[in-house]
């Protein structure tokens, strides 16, 4: 009997503006389906790394959080949080989840129902700069709105291409294929 993996993802566990559990779990059932883990929203960072470090379970858990710095920044940002006895279950959004929005324009165009896309620079998404911070400032600017971390993600997770996420995010990938086994 295969046990129920766990999944513990940075981020609002709280329902008061949207369930983002809901959003990564219809993601993560693109390429999961039949072998999904239990997803456990850990809120902030520190406190989602609290969660996996001290969860009690025969299972073992997963992680997901924000890199908040440059992919090649991996190994140290293991090593900072006191990670690297563990870092084959830990896995990072690079630069934020919003690096991911980024890379699907069509999506955000679509969502905002604005040609969001025309502000996106034209190099990978994990490449630019506070990611969350970017795409608010082009969401204002298209649409007078602030993004908002946790109801537009709620929406855009659901709207997601799983495959190419994968195909522009080795750590996405990476995730993938460590929950499938």
């Amino acid at each position: 009997m295969v046990k129920e993996k766990i999944l513990i993802i940075e981020g609002a566990r709280d329902n008061r503006n949207g369930i983002l559990r809901q959003g990564f779990n219809k993601l993560l059932a693109q390429k999961l389906e039949g072998n999904m883990p239990r997803i456990i929203m850990g809120d902030g960072k520190m406190q989602a790394i609290d969660k996996f470090i001290n969860y009690k379970n025969s299972r073992k858990p997963y992680l997901l959080i924000d890199l908040d710095e440059k992919e090649s920044k991996k190994r140290d940002n293991i090593e900072k949080i006191g990670l690297s006895i563990r870092s084959e279950d830990v896995y990072f959004m690079i630069q934020e989840m919003e690096a991911w929005f980024l890379s699907q324009p069509s999506i955000l165009d679509k969502y905002y129902c604005s040609k969001i896309s025309s502000k996106i620079p034209k190099k990978h998404a994990k490449e630019i700069d506070n990611p969350s911070g970017f795409l608010n400032d082009i969401v204002y600017l298209r649409k007078g709105i602030k993004y908002h971390k946790v109801v537009h993600a709620v929406e855009l997770l659901k709207l997601f291409d799983a495959t190419k996420l994968m195909e522009d995010f080795e750590e996405f990938k990476l995730l993938v294929l460590g929950l499938k086994n």
